[in-house]
C-alpha cells in the first residue's frame, strides 16, 4: 500500500515546480512517475523514495550535491531532490527507452557483441561513478530494470534514490534485488579470512583460478560464508562488479541468477565465448578478493577480449615466425610508419579539440574555446601534423577576428563554488553577485576575480540585491546584511531575512524570512522603518528549502518605499501601504494561481499571476488603485517592471507596454519560447528554452545567439556585461559589450543586396537588382538610380580593374549598361553574348574549378585532373569565388537572405574561417556590410599572428 506522502493525484504539483503526469514505473524503492517542470516545460523523471528519510540534514546535502554534480554519458543527469511531506523526490532526465527486464520478460535474445557493447558502456558508467571524489558514488542496485536502453542502442544506467556516497570503510547493505545482490549485500562474507590469506585492500587485483574444465571458474580455498564475526559486512565497488556480472548473465542466457549464490549455474564455453564465460564468471565470484577490483579493471578485460581469446593467441603464435623474419625488411619502413601513426594521432586530437572548442563557444565560454583551439594547434615538428583547418576556424572563431557586429559577446566565465541560487549584476555592470548555498560571492565581471566571499543564510530561498555601485543587501548568516563593495565591510545587520526587495531610490529595504508571517522594512541606515503584517498568509516555499526555491513569490518595493507587493502561497497577491496600515489593497484574496512576477514602475504596480490552466498578466495605477489594462493566455507570462518601463514575455515574444493605452512594441521576436529576459539600453537578452540564448538590439534585430548544452534559466544586463546561468551548473558566463569602427554610414533602411568600395576608396555603392546608390566615404549621396527593364536583368558584377570601377548590369539579351563606381553616371551600352539562363555558373582559381548548378550543392574539383574534392554549402547559393593567395573566399546568399563568406584551405576546400556579413574583398582587406547600417573592415589574420596573439 502507498503511503499518504506519495503522489496520489496526477494533477498534484511537488515543490511548486513539477507536476506530476503519470506514473511509469514502481518498485521496492519508490514509485516513478513522469512529470513536467512548470517553468521549464520539460520532461522529467520524478522518483518518490518509500525509505523514511533518517541522515542528518548535512549528510543528505552531501550526498545530494554529489549526485547533483554527476556528469556522465551513460548516466541520466540528476537536476533536484525535493524533500515534502517527509518523502525524497528525486529529479533527473527523462530518458526515452525502456529498460532491458521489459524484453527479458517478451523471451527477447540478445547476441554476444551487443553484451560486450553494453559491458563497456556500463563499465564506463561504473568507473565514473567509482572514482568521485572523496571516496566514490556506490550504485549498489544493479539489475536489468536499473539499466535503460534507449532509441540509440546505447544505455543509461538509471535509479539514483539507491546509489550511495561511499565512506572510508565503505557502506552498509541496501539494496537486496535476488539474483543480482551480492553475498555482502545479505550479509554473508565470503572473503578470506586474515589467517588463511594476507589481506588486500579495495582496489587490489586477486586472480581467479580456472580449472581444466572451461566449464567452470572458481575461487581456490573459499571458507564457507560467514556473518557472524559480529563485523558489519560492508559495500564497496566489488558489489557493484557482482551485479553488473549477474546482470549481463541474465541479459546474455535470457534467465535469472539464482537467488542463492552457490546455487548459480556457472556460464559455460560450450554456449558462449570464453572470453566473455571468464569475465562474468569472474565478476560473480561470491569471494569478492576474487572477482575484479575495480569497473577499470573489468572494462580493460572486454577492452582485451578478442587478443585474450586461446584462439587467436594461437593464431598470433604462428605468425610469430613470419613476424620475424619480415623485421628486417621492415625497419627502414618503421620509423616512417611511427612517424605517420603519431601525426595521425596528433591530427585526430586536433579535430577532438577543436571540436571541444566549438561546443565550448556554442555554450558562451569563449575563455575555454580560445584555450582549446590552441590546444589544437601544437608546435609542427616531426610527430606533428600540420595545423587542421577545423582548428584553424575553431581559433578565429573563438577569437571573434571576423565577427564585427556590435553586441554582446562572451567575456569570461565566473566560477562558483556550487550550483547559483540567484545572481544579480551592479547598475554599472561592472560587479556581480551570486548565491550559492551558504555562500554570496562577489566578482569583476571585468577580470572575473573574485573580490568578496561572505556567509549567507543556509537556505536556497537566500536572495541578493544592488543598492547601487558600490553597494549590496543580502540574506546573510546572521541577518539581513548591507554591505559596502569598496570599503570590503559589514555596514549593518538586521533580523533574519530570506527574500529581499529594494526601492528604485534605494531608501527603503523589505525582506521575508522564509514563510513568516511578516514583513521587516528597513531604512537605508538599517533602523526597522515598519513590519507588514500578512494576517496569517505565508509565502510559497519547499518543506526543504535547503534543496529547493520554487521561484514562484512576487517581493516588490516601489520606486520610493510607498508601497510593498507581496504574493502568498494561497494565490493571494496583495499591495500594502508601508505608512498606512489600513491602506491595504488586495487584488486576490485567494486564487488558484502558485507563480508571480512584477514589480513596480513609476506610478503603476505590472504583475503576472500562473496557474496550472491560465496565466494573467495586469496593471495597477497606484494613484487611482484601478486596473488599466491586462490579458489572458494559456501561457505564462514573464513581467519586469522597473524605472525605464514595464516588460513582458509570452511565448516567443518580448515587449514594452504602454501602461495607459496598452500599446506594445515588440523588442524581440525568437525562434523558441521565452524563457527569461533582461532589458538594457543596447537592446533585449533572451533566454531561450531550446537551450539557448539570444541578444536583439535596439530595433529589435537578432545580433548575437549561441546554442549551448544549457538553458539560461536567468539572464542579467546592465552597462556594458551580460550574465547568462543555469541553476543547475556552478558557472555563470559573462558577456561583454563590443562596439566596432565602421568606414561609412548609411541609411539602414535602404534596402540592397550588395555594398562595393570603389579602387580608390573615395566612395560605396549600394545596389540590388531594382537600384542603387552611390555615396562619398563621408556619407554624401552623390547619385540614386532606378534601374530599367529589372525584370529582364539577369546579372550584376561590380568590377575593379585598370580600366577604373564599375557596376556592369547584365541583361537576359545579352546587352549591359556600364555605370562608374567613380559617379555612377551610366558611361557605356555593350552588346554581349547572350548568357546561360540555366543559372549554371563556374568559378576558377589557379588550382579549383567550382560547379554551381542550378539545383544542388556547388562542387569543387581540382583544375588539373577533375578530381572531385568537396561538395560546398548546401543551404545558400554561391554569389562570388575569390583566390587570396594559396586560399579561396567563397561568398553566399542563405534562403533567409543572410550573405556570408568561407575561407577555404586551396587544396582541400576545408572551411578555415566564418565571414559573417561579408560584403566585398580588396587585396587582403574583407568588408562587412552591418545589417544596422555601417560599413567595417579587418583583413585576413594568419593562423600564426593570431596564435602570437594570445601567447604572452
Amino acid at each position: 500500500m502507498r503511503q499518504e506522502t506519495e503522489v496520489s493525484d496526477v494533477s498534484q504539483v511537488i515543490a511548486g515546480a513539477y507536476e506530476v503526469i503519470r506514473e511509469i514505473g514502481s518498485g521496492g524503492g519508490g514509485i516513478v512517475y513522469l512529470a513536467r517542470h512548470l517553468r521549464l516545460d520539460k520532461q522529467v523523471v520524478l522518483k518518490v523514495d518509500r525509505r523514511k528519510l533518517l541522515a542528518k540534514p548535512e549528510a543528505l546535502r552531501r550526498e545530494v550535491d554529489a549526485l547533483k554534480n554527476l556528469s556522465h554519458t551513460y548516466i541520466p543527469q540528476v537536476y533536484d531532490f525535493v524533500i515534502e511531506n517527509e518523502s525524497v523526490y528525486t529529479v533527473m532526465d527523462y530518458i526515452e527507452g525502456e529498460s532491458f527486464d521489459k524484453p527479458l520478460k517478451n523471451g527477447v535474445r540478445f547476441t554476444q557483441p551487443q553484451v560486450v557493447h553494453w559491458a563497456c558502456q556500463l563499465l564506463e558508467a561504473l568507473s565514473y561513478l567509482h572514482s568521485r571524489p572523496p571516496h566514490g558514488i556506490l550504485h549498489a542496485d544493479i539489475k536489468p530494470a536499473n539499466v535503460m536502453l534507449t532509441s540509440q542502442g546505447d544505455i543509461r544506467l538509471i535509479d539514483y534514490n539507491i546509489a550511495l556516497a561511499l565512506g572510508e570503510e565503505g557502506a552498509v547493505a541496501i539494496g537486496r534485488s535476488l539474483g543480482y545482490a551480492s553475498p555482502e549485500h545479505l550479509g554473508l562474507g565470503f572473503s578470506y579470512s586474515s589467517e588463511s590469506v594476507p589481506t588486500h585492500s579495495r582496489g587490489d587485483v586477486r586472480a581467479t583460478t580456472v580449472l581444466d574444465s572451461p566449464d567452470t571458474v572458481v575461487s581456490t580455498n573459499t571458507p564457507p560464508p560467514s556473518s557472524s564475526s559480529g563485523k558489519k559486512i560492508m559495500l564497496d565497488v566489488r558489489s557493484d562488479i557482482y551485479g553488473l556480472g549477474a546482470t549481463l548473465y541474465h541479459i546474455l542466457t535470457g534467465s535469472r541468477p539464482a537467488h542463492r549464490v552457490h546455487e548459480v549455474v556457472p556460464l559455460s564455453d560450450k554456449d558462449y565465448s570464453r572470453g566473455l564465460v571468464t569475465i562474468i564468471n569472474k565478476a560473480m565470484d561470491p569471494n569478492p578478493d576474487l572477482r575484479y577490483q575495480s569497473a577499470t579493471e573489468m572494462l580493460h578485460a572486454f577492452q582485451h577480449l578478442r587478443e585474450n581469446d586461446p584462439r587467436v593467441k594461437r593464431h598470433k603464435r604462428m605468425r610469430m615466425m613470419t613476424a620475424i623474419i619480415c623485421i628486417a625488411v621492415l625497419m627502414f619502413g618503421a620509423f616512417s610508419t611511427v612517424m605517420g601513426l603519431k601525426r595521425m594521432q596528433s591530427e585526430q586530437a586536433s579535430l577532438k579539440l577543436a571540436e571541444y572548442s566549438a561546443n565550448a563557444m556554442a555554450d558562451g565560454d569563449s575563455v575555454k574555446a580560445v584555450q582549446y583551439a590552441l590546444d589544437a594547434l601544437p608546435t609542427p615538428g616531426i610527430f606533428t601534423s600540420n595545423y587542421t583547418p577545423q582548428a584553424q576556424n575553431a581559433l578565429a572563431n573563438a577569437l571573434g577576428v571576423y565577427d564585427l557586429e556590435d553586441g554582446f559577446k562572451p567575456h569570461k566565465v565566473l566560477e562558483l563554488p556550487s550550483e547559483t541560487l540567484k545572481t544579480v549584476l551592479s547598475p554599472n555592470g561592472k560587479t556581480a553577485a551570486a548565491i550559492t548555498l551558504g555562500e554570496l560571492t562577489i566578482y569583476d565581471t571585468e577580470t572575473a576575480g573574485v573580490i568578496a566571499t561572505l556567509p549567507s543564510m543556509d537556505s536556497a530561498l537566500s536572495d541578493v540585491e544592488f543598492i547601487n555601485n558600490n553597494r549590496l543587501v543580502f540574506a546573510g548568516k546572521e541577518g539581513i546584511c548591507l554591505y559596502d563593495i569598496s570599503q570590503k565591510q559589514k555596514v549593518w545587520t538586521g533580523k533574519p531575512a530570506t527574500e529581499i526587495a529594494v526601492s528604485a531610490d534605494g531608501s527603503s529595504i523589505a525582506a521575508i524570512y522564509k514563510d513568516e508571517g511578516h514583513a521587516t522594512v528597513y531604512n537605508g541606515n538599517g533602523k526597522v522603518a515598519s513590519e507588514i503584517n500578512f494576517e496569517g498568509k505565508k509565502q510559497r516555499i519547499a518543506v526543504n528549502d535547503s534543496f529547493a526555491n520554487p521561484n514562484d513569490n512576487l517581493l516588490a518595493l516601489s520606486a520610493n518605499g510607498e508601497w510593498l507587493a507581496v504574493s502568498f502561497g494561497n494565490g493571494a497577491l496583495s499591495l500594502f501601504n508601508v505608512k498606512d496600515p489600513n491602506g491595504t489593497v488586495e487584488l486576490y484574496d485567494k486564487s488558484e494561481f502558485f507563480h508571480f512576477e512584477g514589480g513596480f514602475s513609476g506610478n503603476f504596480f505590472a504583475f503576472s499571476s500562473t496557474g496550472a490552466k491560465s496565466s494573467v498578466f495586469g496593471v495597477i495605477d497606484m494613484h487611482s488603485l484601478a486596473q488599466t489594462g491586462g490579458f489572458e493566455s494559456k501561457n505564462p507570462f514573464g513581467v519586469i517592471a522597473n524605472e525605464s518601463g514595464i516588460y513582458i514575455s509570452n511565448e516567443n515574444k518580448v515587449v514594452r507596454i504602454n501602461p495607459i493605452s496598452g500599446e506594445q512594441v515588440e523588442l524581440a521576436y525568437t525562434a523558441a519560447d521565452v524563457a527569461s529576459f533582461a532589458i538594457g539600453k543596447e537592446g533585449t537578452l533572451v533566454g531561450l528554452k531550446n537551450n539557448s540564448f539570444a541578444f536583439y538590439d535596439s530595433d529589435a534585430r537578432l545580433t548575437m545567439q549561441f546554442k549551448g548544452a544549457f538553458k539560461a534559466d536567468f539572464v542579467g544586463m546592465n552597462g556594458d556585461y551580460a550574465i547568462v546561468g543555469n541553476r543547475n551548473t556552478p558557472n555563470i558566463r559573462v558577456l561583454k559589450q563590443e562596439h566596432n569602427p565602421s568606414i561609412f554610414d548609411y541609411d539602414s533602411s535602404y534596402v540592397h543586396d550588395e555594398a562595393r568600395l570603389n579602387a580608390n576608396g573615395s566612395t560605396v555603392m549600394l545596389f540590388s537588382l531594382e537600384q542603387f546608390r552611390l555615396y562619398a566615404i563621408d556619407g554624401k549621396l552623390l547619385k540614386e538610380v532606378k534601374l530599367p527593364e529589372t525584370e529582364q536583368i539577369y546579372d550584376q558584377q561590380y568590377k575593379r580593374d585598370k580600366k577604373g570601377s564599375r557596376l556592369e548590369v547584365i541583361y537576359n539579351d545579352g546587352h549591359t549598361d556600364i555605370y562608374s563606381g567613380d559617379t555612377g553616371e551610366l558611361v557605356g551600352t555593350e552588346q554581349r553574348e547572350q548568357p546561360d539562363l540555366s543559372l549554371y555558373e563556374q568559378f576558377f582559381t589557379d588550382t579549383l574549378k567550382i560547379a554551381s548548378p542550378l539545383e544542388g550543392a556547388p562542387v569543387a574539383y581540382d583544375r588539373k585532373s577533375g578530381k572531385k574534392i568537396k561538395e560546398l554549402e548546401k543551404d545558400a547559393y554561391l554569389t562570388y569565388v575569390t583566390q587570396v593567395g594559396n586560399n579561396v573566399i567563397t561568398e553566399y546568399v542563405s534562403t533567409d537572405g543572410e550573405r556570408y563568406g568561407l575561407l577555404l584551405d586551396g587544396k582541400t576546400c576545408e572551411t578555415l574561417a566564418y565571414l559573417p556579413n561579408l560584403c566585398d574583398i580588396i587585396g587582403d582587406r574583407l568588408l562587412f556590410d552591418m545589417t544596422s547600417g555601417q560599413l567595417r573592415e579587418t583583413h585576413l589574420h594568419a593562423t600564426s599572428e593570431l596564435i602570437a596573439q594570445m601567447t604572452p
